[in-house]
């Protein structure tokens, strides 16, 4: 059976004032991830279900800055400019030079919407079978805010109304707009050109293709989502409130997969964090992006790991920072208040206390010392140190790169290691220690 032709428009072309900031919104991150890419990669999961024909993002803020962002990751976007913000139905006439020559439906959707799920998109595109125009439509517990559906006697769609521009009665009316809609495109845009500027705002309301299609006795349909699927992202609060659905999505996901999460709400995963199963994470832990866990690693609380690819059976923490470039191998063990950057720890070594080990290659079975330091930079350059199996680093050494120690080497407590060690040595640089005898002073009466 032939596959539908799907084209889709994403509007993301708003200012986004209520962010107060001067990143574009919808490449605010939640869980680490644009918001907009959330969007396109559930588009792009339908490609064995579609025939995707063409993806259309409408820009208009900072549209160099976004449309970089976004093509570095999906290079066959196509991108259209909404040079003046005249509303949301000018902002889709923007895409339709893009569509002239394409035929088939097309979904309009918002950019700020990371939540949205494949099921809403997949029933509207179902909708769209059998009616002109269908949209997207949910049951508000508070509908403040969101366009109201007007519906008749007959439950059809009479018209929709923005929340400012509705009266006392049509404020209680719980069932909202999304703002996601489909249609033939070329009707789409027959619908559009009919649109007027609003008189008071000076826009053009996507809404009023409703008005359009009835007048034209055009079939309009509803397929029903829930509240949250649609939840747009317009000021930090919602972005906040976004990044709780997908962290609790997250941590039910990791819990599923085998992995005991002691208290849920107080970890916080990266939308790329990959755990295998066995794995226990204590409270108040901060996965960055780039992790891999395999199974059987135990990482106690308030540790901060970014980057970072901890084999099986190792053990992390607590108060443990990871940074980007580090491997710890098996069996390997990282304590407590110890930071890690760029460095390989290899199977069986243990740093246990207050140590900072920067680009260093630390060997099999090393024990390094408590308040142990590699000297990796230079002020100009970073410097590389490397460890040999079998040695231990005695507490608070300095180890000043580039530095090699070979394996089974010992390094006395307290020194500052400077030039390479040989196998089976012993290195010691301190001062001799001198006992003074104290001088008696007098009593004061």
């Amino acid at each position: 059976m032939q596959k539908e032709s799907i084209s889709f428009i994403i509007l993301a072309a708003g200012m986004g004032s209520r962010m107060k900031s001067k990143t574009p919104k919808v490449l605010h991150l939640v869980a680490g991830k644009p918001i907009i890419f959330y969007i396109l990669q559930k588009i792009l999961c339908f490609s064995n279900r579609i025939t995707i024909k063409k993806i259309i993002i409408v820009l208009g803020h900072e549209s160099e800055l976004v449309k970089e962002k976004i093509y570095s990751h999906f290079p066959k976007v196509s991108f259209a400019i909404q040079d003046k913000q005249y509303g949301t139905a000018h902002a889709v006439l923007s895409a339709k030079k893009l569509l002239e020559n394409t035929n088939g439906k097309v979904v309009i959707l918002c950019g700020d919407t990371p939540l949205i799920s494949s099921k809403l998109i997949l029933d509207l595109i179902k909708l769209s079978k059998t009616v002109d125009l269908g949209i997207s439509v949910f049951k508000a517990f508070n509908p403040f805010g969101y366009g109201r559906i007007i519906l008749d006697k007959l439950n059809k769609i009479t018209s929709i109304i923005e929340d400012r521009d509705t009266n006392k009665n049509q404020k209680n009316i719980n069932l909202c707009n999304t703002g996601i809609y489909v249609s033939d495109i070329k009707l789409l845009f027959n619908l559009l050109s009919k649109v007027k500027f609003n008189s008071k705002k000076k826009e053009m309301y996507l809404t009023d293709i409703v008005d359009v299609a009835i007048r034209e006795n055009r079939n309009i349909g509803m397929s029903y989502s829930k509240e949250i699927e649609s939840l747009g992202i317009n000021d930090r609060e919602d972005l906040s409130m976004v990044e709780k659905e997908i962290q609790n999505i997250l941590r039910i996901k990791a819990m599923k997969k085998g992995v005991t999460l002691v208290a849920p709400e107080t970890v916080f995963f990266s939308h790329d964090t990959k755990i295998a199963k066995d794995v226990y994470i204590a409270p108040n832990v901060v996965f960055g992006p780039g992790v891999k866990i395999g199974e059987g690693v135990r990482i106690e609380s308030f540790c901060h790991i970014e980057g970072v690819t901890i084999k099986k059976n190792s053990n992390v923490g607590p108060f443990a920072r990871l940074r980007p470039g580090t491997v710890l191998e098996e069996f390997s063990k990282v304590g407590n208040f110890v930071e890690i950057k760029n460095s390989k720890i290899k199977r069986g070594s243990k740093v246990n206390h207050l140590s900072y080990i920067g680009d260093t290659e630390v060997g099999n079975s090393v024990n390094i010392g408590a308040g142990v330091i590699t000297c990796n930079y230079d002020g100009v350059n970073k410097n590389k140190t490397i460890i040999g199996p079998n040695s231990f680093i005695g507490s608070n050494a300095s180890l000043v790169a580039p530095l090699k120690l070979g394996s089974n080497t010992l390094v006395g407590a307290g020194s500052v290691i400077t030039k390479d060690i040989p196998d089976n040595m012993l290195a010691v640089e301190r001062n001799k220690q001198v006992i003074i005898k104290k001088k008696k002073t007098k009593k004061t009466k």
